[in-house]
């Protein structure tokens, strides 16, 4: 009886099957495929979700949407031009330029590849990047053309300045996908990386460096970018076991003493000289400098004797100069940031006989007889407006007329080769003239929590 069962549930199962057969094969296909497209979503799509990994960074300011910090612009977009670590100049947004009428006029060639994030195709009608005294003219939608009244060779690195369309759009790695605004200043950035959706940054940016540390003891942030702190490696926060203290170099920024050169005792070349003599060869806030130009870059002049710390060549100095004690006395006008900086240099320069008085004021304009500050750099080694002698921010009051002709010079000339050799001389000239003394470029410090 249980034998005769089995035979009529196997032909029931076979009646079925090859009455149904295309339907079950069918669906056994299609249930296969869904399976496997699921799974490949999954892992494509879905999962990449669950894994996404959120960077909440702290950075100092105040900014508006207007003067967002060049580190988050050029995450965002990049300008026509680029320009790497050893200052040449290379290809972005144009894939090729001409320069023509004796250096005033700049022909871009724009590359036909590239979108913002909204959508739109680059355009030299979309590229807003406009200059003072400087006419734009597009040419058609792929060219575009700016022409100067007068050769300017650093423009080629002044179009290096981010491209944008409407609401930051831009052209970069990441796109901005949320802003966060208080009375108008931006508390956050939201940016998502267009290559690799799983990453994604949120920028935090607060007022002070304490605000700044109180958010990451709280958890607000997981990393601060940029702290020129120097207390912060003797900092609870640096003895915590899950966090990592990192330091950088900021090449983007020199400290420097501007000498008055028109003071009476600083006048005399040979006191400026003996000053640069006596200083220190370290300063812990930075990596030590003796030129305005990048050492990285391939207009540093590497052949020249900087002036190392040598007491007795700046004593003599000081003999030479044939001045009583009673002269060698000297301010040091600085803000409270760079006060033991100040008080450093007053020691060294008390081995020499100089007695030095240290001001703490917020004014950088006003008359000093020796200024301690920092000053930006910039991607092209033209400082024309630094050092030429009718700039308004030549602070140091210095005057030479074989500097300005080879500041001018250096604007002109569009041949690499030409402006290397002007660029070095200017540095000889400068390092033996010593209108001021350049110090370091700042340490930064970053700060990661290592999450377990």
């Amino acid at each position: 009886m249980i034998f005769i069962r089995r035979r009529y549930y196997i032909w029931l199962i076979k009646a079925y099957f090859k009455r149904w057969k295309r339907t079950i094969v069918g669906s056994l296909v299609i249930g296969a495929f869904l399976f496997f497209a699921i799974l490949l979503g999954f892992r494509n799509y879905i999962e990449p979700l669950l894994q996404r990994k959120v960077e909440k960074v702290g950075l100092i300011g105040i900014y508006s949407l207007n003067n967002l910090p060049e580190d988050v612009l050029y995450k965002i977009s990049f300008g026509l031009t680029t320009v790497d670590a050893n200052g040449e100049v290379k290809p972005a947004a144009a894939k090729s330029w001409e320069i023509k009428d004796n250096g005033k006029t700049y022909i871009f060639y724009l590359r036909e590849d590239l979108f913002f994030d909204n959508g739109e195709k680059l355009t030299s009608d979309k590229i807003e990047l406009s200059f003072k005294d400087v006419k734009k003219n597009i040419i058609n939608p792929s060219t575009i053309s700016y022409t100067l009244k007068n050769p300017y060779a650093p423009f080629i690195a002044t179009v290096a300045k981010p491209i944008f369309t409407r609401g930051l759009a831009g052209l970069g790695e990441f796109k901005v996908t949320n802003i966060d605004l208080n009375s108008g200043f931006v508390r956050s950035i939201t940016l998502d990386n267009k290559l690799d959706y799983r990453i994604k940054k949120i920028i935090y940016f607060y007022p002070t460096t304490e605000s700044l540390k109180i958010a990451f003891t709280l958890g607000e942030v997981e990393k601060i970018e940029g702290l020129e702190d120097l207390n912060i490696k003797n900092s609870n926060l640096e003895k915590w076991n899950n966090v990592v203290v990192t330091k950088n170099v900021n090449h983007k920024k020199l400290v420097a003493l501007f000498y008055n050169n028109n003071d009476n005792l600083l006048s005399n070349k040979k006191i400026r000289q003996a000053l640069s003599y006596a200083l220190p060869d370290e300063f812990d806030e930075g990596q030590r400098a003796y030129s305005s130009i990048l050492p990285e870059s391939a207009f540093f002049n590497e052949s020249l004797n900087y002036q190392i710390n040598d007491v007795d060549i700046a004593k003599t100095y000081i003999e030479s100069a044939n001045l009583t004690k009673k002269d060698l006395k000297i301010e040091i006008t600085t803000t409270k940031e760079y006060e033991k900086i100040a008080e450093k240099i007053a020691k060294s320069w008390k081995k020499i006989g100089i007695e030095t008085k240290i001001k703490i004021s917020d004014d950088i304009t006003g008359n000093f007889q020796v200024q301690l500050y920092p000053f930006k750099i910039p991607k092209d080694p033209d400082q024309y407006v630094l050092w030429h002698s009718d700039q308004q921010n030549n602070i140091a009051h210095y005057k030479n007329l074989r500097i300005d002709k080879l500041l001018e010079d250096g604007r002109k000339t569009d041949n690499l080769n030409d402006r290397i050799k002007i660029y070095r001389d200017f540095q000889k000239y400068m390092l033996d003239d010593v209108p001021a003394s350049i110090l370091y470029f700042p340490y930064t410090y970053s700060l990661e929590r290592r999450l377990k």
